[in-house]
């Protein structure tokens, strides 16, 4: 008579401990569920990541013809400067493209430049931007002191201008201001598009020249030919020589852009192009960062 009270407690442990298996069961479940779920969003993400990119590459062929079209619009070719291209749909979003010449805008590279004398040139056409610009006397100091010759007596050239972010003084929020004046292109000695460049600029970039001297310059154009505009009354007192070295009336370096949109989600693509005789030079490609 006094086994049933064990045998009432065997039952309900037996219960319990089932209820329990169920608990962690559904736990497990749960836990597996949510694991499924995140590596299905990580693996859809990274074939996302994956498509953007082959849809990025796909800027390449986009780009020669925008660098065609300038060419041809020749000094009308202002117009296409940062002008989007209409909406191309692909499974699951769009992509568009557009691109910016970085032919007017002053070469931070020009630093690095292997003959002694042109360094010490753009050295002085940089104090004078960055007097245009206001910069801290630290950040000014900074920049030079990347272009400072190492042990074997070169430069180092930057492959891009994010890398001034580490410098004191600099963030991406100055940088992004500094983009419309400062690039950085692969050759030192690149000249500057007259056509294309701020008076500040081009009175930066050549020494004897006031920036009121600029403007009436650059009011004058756009130029054509660089004969005549070495013609001009503000120029006539230079080095001829010089003046054919540092400046063009035409572009050879641009910074082409996708912008592409997969399942609600935008991700932008950056693509240096350069435009030279033996044909196009295709550098870097950049996600986020321009």
């Amino acid at each position: 008579m006094k086994a049933a009270p064990t045998h009432h407690r065997q039952r309900g442990a037996a219960l319990l401990i089932a209820l329990v298996g169920v608990a962690l069961a559904l736990l497990l479940a749960t836990e597996l569920i949510q694991r499924s779920q995140r590596d299905l969003a990580r693996t859809q993400a990274l074939v996302d990541a994956e498509r953007g990119w082959q849809l990025a590459a796909g800027l390449d062929g986009l780009a020669r013809e925008w660098i065609r079209q300038q060419r041809d619009a020749g000094v009308a070719a202002r117009a296409l400067d940062g002008l989007w291209s209409e909406w191309f749909p692909v499974p699951g979003g769009a992509v568009r493209g557009r691109i910016f010449d970085l032919s007017g805008r002053f070469n931070l590279n020009a630093l690095a430049a292997p003959d002694a004398v042109e360094a010490v040139r753009a050295r002085q056409a940089f104090e004078r931007v960055a007097d245009s610009l206001a910069l801290e006397r630290t950040l000014v100091d900074a920049i030079l002191a990347l272009y400072a010759p190492g042990a074997d007596a070169r430069r180092l050239t930057l492959a891009h201008l994010s890398e001034l972010d580490a410098l004191p003084g600099m963030n991406p929020t100055r940088r992004r201001t500094l983009e419309a004046i400062l690039t950085v292109l692969p050759d030192p000695a690149a000249r500057l598009n007259l056509n294309r460049a701020a008076p500040e600029t081009l009175a930066a970039w050549l020494d004897g020249l006031s920036l009121q001297q600029a403007e009436a310059l650059i009011a004058r154009g756009p130029w054509n030919e660089l004969d005549a505009v070495l013609a001009q009354p503000e120029l006539v007192g230079l080095p001829q020589q010089l003046l054919r070295q540092r400046l063009a009336v035409d572009s050879r370096w641009y910074l082409a852009q996708a912008q592409v949109v997969l399942d609600g989600e935008r991700r932008d693509y950056f693509r240096l192009v350069g435009d030279g005789a033996s044909g196009y030079d295709f550098r870097y490609i950049s996600l986020g960062i321009p």
